[in-house]
């Protein structure tokens, strides 16, 4: 696959991921990652599946906001199987947080979805 159509699934994904995240859409949400994903939000807790998912942003605060991302650096790791690392900017109520954010993302049934979301904060 040619690493352009890669970043067009990526940006499509952050797209999805904004919108939903945006709307609080919980299901629109747990549905971008796959059934077993590995999830590391802005707490320190590891969460694991898609039910790990929705635990994780039902327990975020309503006053988090997502204000930009770049676009992400990519590595092919194999057919079917992309990483992304990247900068997302958060505000958590009136404080400003920046993120490094990294996701795999595997192709499932004719699909691609996160496998891994990793996120650690970029101190001030």
């Amino acid at each position: 696959m040619d690493e352009s159509v890669e970043a067009g699934i990526a940006g499509d994904l952050r797209v999805r991921w904004a919108q939903a995240f945006a709307a609080r859409d919980h299901d629109a949400l747990v549905g971008l990652y796959v059934p077993e994903a590995l999830f590391f939000g802005s707490t320190p807790q590891l969460f694991r599946g898609r039910e790990g998912v929705r635990a994780y942003f039902a327990g975020l605060s309503p006053d988090v906001v997502l204000e930009a991302f770049e676009e992400p650096a990519l590595e092919r790791l194999s057919p079917g199987l992309f990483a992304t690392a990247g900068f997302w900017r958060f505000r958590f109520g009136a404080e400003p947080r920046l993120y490094r954010l990294t996701w795999v993302v595997a192709e499932r049934d004719g699909g691609w979805l996160i496998a891994q979301h990793h996120a650690a904060r970029c101190e001030p």
